[in-house]
């Protein structure tokens, strides 16, 4: 690989660090120290609503259309990054001079607009990883990850002024590598099929759901725990340092194991994470620097992590559309991060430091966490229509006919390109595991393929997907047809 393609996939750890700039620390907020925590959380609020509205627009758009080219959903998100960079920008050079409150609307404002920048953006990114195999984009997701706490790090000590026009630089800097590291992968072939659909959301919701429970913890913890009310230094200390040690303990497994990588296993990772924050949050509060309040950030860091990680291999798997499945699952994170800030926000006045109320939540968070483990990591499978055993019925042909026959069934019926590779494999007797292992894809994605080819036919059972392609009226015409063609007979005969 050319160190130039290295240098266009490295764009993403640009993106991480606006990311961290703009909403983990408020970095760009560091030229107002007047920027209160309410101000903050509105601002928070204001980014999470638009990214929810922008992800559920994307989704349903992707259920219609491929989306428009990746050049036009880069300037798309240029451009309404640069207009929230502007906006903001121009509010808070104005902070000292004039009053606040005329300021927040405008702060707010460009919140929206670099929500919805970010979420065009992610979803670019989303795209690119999509062309990785699950072991490669783990690898590739964990070290960009730890590559941009670096540049953060050196970030956080340039001057306050210097924040929202570096944040503008990296994320303009990001989007051109999106677009030259997507123009480098091959692309990875899209589309849409209502069973593959219903399966992917069957193999993804508990995942999806477990991350969403750690984003509102999250959401609800930046609230109550008091992180708000230390310095933005030591804030940013202790999440780089806690977040790059986790990241680096995450990426072993990748380096040092050479079996196939079980990632619904390092799931759990964010459980004790998470729950950690919450049970010795009563006792610390904010003490060591806020090191309770980050473990509490980690969780919902790491099952985010390890959800994009998933997201992208089911992508790849089902070659569903990435718009639609990371659309989807991130529009419920942001909701439930959001919830979490809503409900913290208004309930911080509740919860004080050492009170009866904040350790019930404690606790009662642990127990839920726990519960809630034993629930979502239960690997169950989407039921087969297929029998387990392969069919007693084969059928043996000349290669040229059958392909020819193959090829005008899925044109009839109008299956989709991987639904015609399937159904070509099914009628050549192959069994799932079979088809499977070919193709490269998940047992499950060949089971929802294989639904949606009877679905298409008309039909319910593979002896009857192999008379079809052995029926009499069409097996005489395609053999007229194909008696020019060199080495084709026609014939075709029964094995049982």
């Amino acid at each position: 690989m050319r160190p130039m393609h290295l240098l266009c996939f490295g764009g993403y750890v640009l993106y991480l660090v606006f990311s961290y700039a703009a909403f983990h620390s408020f970095t760009i907020f560091a030229p107002a120290d007047a920027l209160d925590p309410a101000s903050q959380t509105l601002f928070l609020a204001t980014v999470l609503g638009a990214r929810i509205v922008v992800f559920v627009v994307i989704a349903c758009l992707s259920l219609r259309s491929a989306g428009p080219p990746t050049l036009i959903s880069v300037l798309v998100a240029c451009a309404a990054a640069f207009f929230g960079f502007l906006v903001c920008g121009m509010a808070l050079q104005f902070s000292d001079a004039v009053d606040f409150s005329r300021i927040l609307p405008w702060l707010l404002f460009g919140g929206v607009c670099l929500g919805a920048g970010d979420a065009v953006m992610v979803l670019l990114w989303a795209r690119f990883c999509k062309t990785f195999a699950l072991r490669a984009v783990y690898r590739y997701v964990l070290l960009c990850n730890v590559a941009s706490l670096i540049v953060y790090h050196f970030v956080t000590l340039l001057p306050p002024g210097a924040a929202v026009p570096v944040a503008a630089t990296v994320f303009v800097a990001s989007s051109v590598c999106v677009k030259k590291a997507l123009d480098v992968r091959a692309p990875v072939a899209s589309e849409f099929s209502r069973p593959v659909l219903r399966s992917a959301v069957t193999r993804l919701w508990r995942p999806v759901f477990g991350t969403a429970v750690f984003c509102f913890m999250s959401g609800l913890m930046m609230q109550v725990s008091g992180q708000q009310e230390l310095p933005l230094a030591t804030v940013q200390r202790t999440s780089i340092v806690t977040s790059a040690v986790v990241v680096a303990l995450l990426l072993l497994p990748a380096v040092l194991m050479k079996k196939p990588l079980s990632v619904a296993r390092l799931y759990k990772v964010a459980l004790p994470l998470s729950a950690a924050g919450f049970l010795l949050l009563p006792l610390l509060w904010n003490a060591a620097g806020g090191i309770v309040n980050a473990f509490a950030q980690l969780g919902s860091m790491v099952a985010t992590i390890i959800l994009w990680c998933m997201l992208a291999d089911m992508a790849r798997d089902t070659r569903l559309p990435s718009a639609l499945v990371f659309s989807a699952a991130l529009a419920c994170t942001n909701a439930a991060q959001l919830l979490g800030v809503l409900v913290g926000f208004f309930s911080a006045s509740r919860l004080t430091a050492g009170g009866l109320t904040l350790t019930v939540v404690a606790l009662v968070s642990l127990y839920l966490l726990s519960m809630l483990s034993l629930f979502l990591f239960k690997d169950r499978d989407v039921a087969s229509d297929e029998p387990a055993a392969p069919p007693t019925q084969v059928v043996v042909h000349e290669e040229q006919w059958f392909a020819n026959r193959c090829e005008a069934i899925a044109r009839e019926h109008q299956l989709t390109a991987r639904e015609a590779e399937i159904f070509a494999l099914l009628a050549q007797g192959r069994t799932v595991h079979g088809i499977s292992e070919k193709l490269f894809v998940s047992e499950n994605t060949v089971k929802s393929h294989i639904k949606s080819i009877y679905q298409k036919l008309g039909i319910h059972l593979r002896s009857q997907l192999i008379d079809l392609v052995n029926e009499e009226g069409a097996l005489s015409s395609d053999a007229a047809g194909a008696s020019g063609a060199p080495g084709s007979s026609g014939g075709v005969r029964r094995l049982s």
